[in-house]
């Protein structure tokens, strides 16, 4: 029985090239040529009897179903080893030798290839990826989907890069990281459209930052610099702004004297603002203080006017205190109370504190809040001065860097009873446990007005 051999595609080395291209998994095929076949697929060799009756096509495949007699009319010669491989050839399907059919399906993927910019990348991709299983396929499939997935991972860096800055807190002296410390006014804008203020220029470990306040919030926060297209500015240009509004207030005849109590005094609307003094003191935190105010419920407000001083020498106690803002308790604004918080014992007002020949207000003021940034915080734009003590010529130095200063018209330690929109002062510094208990007390008997508010709020 005469039998022509079709090539093992598996044992040949082109064939894995052929298998993958033309999506065929065929091995081996043996046709014997006395073999039965399907009705109306007949190979018709010579000897072979045709069917005796007409049956239903069975088709595999929608182009299978006109294939063309078998043009081998003549003798299978036992020995011819020549593989033969089913093709389409001018139109209809035939059985031709492997070689020509592989160089023509060869062809016909590389042409396939060259249109694949062309098709669509959501569904012609995938289908030529699964149905050719062409290495070359592959790669650039998994080229796009890495463009892609690069593209998206870099929109997010970039996005990330230019949020606002948490700095890391280091081991002292840590205001030695904050470099180039400047105060400028300048105008801010970010490719997003936001707008801010700029009130000092810095840089934190090599990185240029900024402090920026939004005019309408007052909130503060540390920016990349790279992100914003800053302009100088000045206060008759932004004297519409809640902002500057709040650092130039009318002046009120009510008022106490500047040197008595100088800054906002009482804020606005009903309720509380809390404010605690941390002037440098060698005793521990009143962390009782602070531990009633997170009772009152998650991100209470409180303002802490924190010296550079009390920083230094209390690393751990801001570091509680840190965390106490990062869980969500409270909700800190840091205020400046200067760095060496100058005082010296029976001098009178007019000749202490600030007042005192030879204070340094412009160190007094920067090298604390390089200290609060260097230590992973930022800085508000309040400014306490030390004793509450100053003349007309200290609120507008403070002024002219861009600081609202503040004052207090319920100091508890001194019997000042609260009011709707006071603004209270205790010290939670070790030095005042009086105001502390004045403060405890009136919070567990509903006398402190209450909601308490955030300092933002005052203005």
């Amino acid at each position: 029985m005469a039998r022509r051999k079709i090539r093992d595609f598996a044992h040949a080395r082109e064939a894995e090239t052929l298998i993958e291209c033309g999506d065929a998994f065929l091995e081996c095929v043996d046709i014997d040529a006395d073999a039965t076949t399907i009705p109306r697929e007949a190979l018709r060799l010579p000897h072979q009897p045709g069917a005796e009756a007409p049956a239903a096509a069975r088709l595999r495949h929608p182009e299978m179903a006109h294939i063309g007699p078998s043009p081998m009319d003549e003798a299978i010669d036992p020995a011819d080893q020549r593989a033969i491989f089913p093709a389409r050839q001018n139109g209809e399907w035939r059985f031709v030798p492997h070689a020509e059919t592989f160089a023509k399906r060869r062809a016909e993927t590389r042409r396939k290839l060259r249109r694949f910019r062309r098709f669509d990348r959501q569904s012609e991709l995938l289908n030529l990826f699964f149905f050719y299983h062409d290495r070359a396929v592959r790669r650039v499939v998994v080229l796009l989907l890495w463009t892609c997935v690069a593209g998206a991972a870099t929109a997010r860096g970039e996005d990330s890069a230019c949020a606002p800055v948490e700095v890391t807190p280091g081991v002292p002296p840590t205001r030695e990281r904050v470099r180039a410390y400047a105060p400028v006014f300048e105008s801010c804008a970010s490719e997003s459209g936001s707008t801010r203020l700029a009130i000092r220029r810095m840089s934190v470990d090599g990185t240029p930052l900024l402090l920026t306040v939004d005019p309408q919030s007052l909130q503060t926060s540390l920016e990349p610099a790279a992100c914003w297209r800053c302009e100088e500015t000045s206060d008759a240009a932004q004297a519409e702004t809640r902002y500057l509004k709040a650092l130039h207030p009318p002046d009120d005849p009510t008022r106490p004297p500047a040197l008595v109590n100088a800054g906002l005094i009482h804020g606005a609307g009903g309720g509380a603002y809390v404010t605690g003094d941390l002037c440098p003191s060698r005793k521990p935190l009143d962390r009782a203080f602070f531990e009633e105010l997170a009772v009152q419920g998650p991100r209470t407000p409180v303002m802490i006017a924190v010296s550079g001083g009390w920083i230094a020498r209390h690393g751990a106690d801001f570091a509680w205190l840190r965390e106490k803002a990062r869980s969500g308790a409270l909700d800190i604004a840091w205020a400046n109370h200067s760095y060496s918080h100058p005082y010296v014992r029976r001098l009178p007002d007019g000749r202490n504190y600030f007042l005192r020949p030879g204070v340094d207000v412009d160190r007094e003021i920067f090298e604390t809040e390089k200290l609060i940034i260097a230590q992973g915080e930022t800085p508000s734009v309040f400014f306490r001065f030390p004793g509450l003590v100053a003349d007309a010529a200290l609120l507008e130095n403070v002024r002219s860097r861009h600081l609202i200063a503040l004052g207090a018209d319920s100091w508890l330690a001194l019997g000042l009873r609260p009011r709707p929109g006071s603004i209270v002062l205790v010290h939670p510094n070790g030095n005042e446990p009086v105001g502390i208990r004045l403060f405890l007390r009136l919070m567990q008997t509903g006398v402190m007005p209450l909601p308490l508010r955030p300092i933002n709020e005052a203005p």
